[in-house]
């Protein structure tokens, strides 16, 4: 039997060493700048009937800059993210939807948001444009 020790506290963020190793300073670089780049991200599987639902809900509102969809399924690291994601947000499916760094949840999640009015202001405050009038206008055409 292996056996690998860990101090680890579960009431604790993990330390990202624990799964990163070596790779933990390019790892977090490289979500930094997604962060800077996309407020808004999506870690989606492309075969997922719930991611699909939440990306043709994103795509209503017509965001600036667009949602950052990462496709987990077709990624070799997917594994790896999936792990890190249910750590990290403690929402354990897909869609993992994450704006300004903070999990929003699901699918479920986002549309309860919209129905209770805090999507758009939600997606404004994290500094990005909101053009769901012109998706509407376009609709009606």
């Amino acid at each position: 039997m292996l056996s690998y020790s860990v101090d680890v506290d579960p009431d604790e963020p993990i330390d990202l060493t624990v799964y990163l190793g070596d790779d933990q300073p390019i790892w977090s670089s490289h979500m930094k700048k997604l962060r800077e780049e996309y407020p808004l991200i999506v870690f989606s599987k492309s075969y997922c009937p719930y991611s699909r639902k939440t990306k043709k809900l994103l795509e209503t509102y017509n965001l600036t800059p667009p949602p950052k969809i990462i496709e987990v399924d077709l990624r070799d690291d997917g594994d790896f993210i999936k792990l890190i994601l249910t750590r990290l947000t403690e929402h354990s499916t897909f869609p993992n939807i994450i704006l300004n760094g903070q999990g929003l949840g699901g699918n479920d999640d986002l549309h309860t948001l919209r129905a209770q009015g805090k999507l758009k202001k939600m997606f404004e405050g994290a500094g990005m444009t909101v053009r769901e009038d012109i998706v509407k206008q376009q609709e009606t055409q």
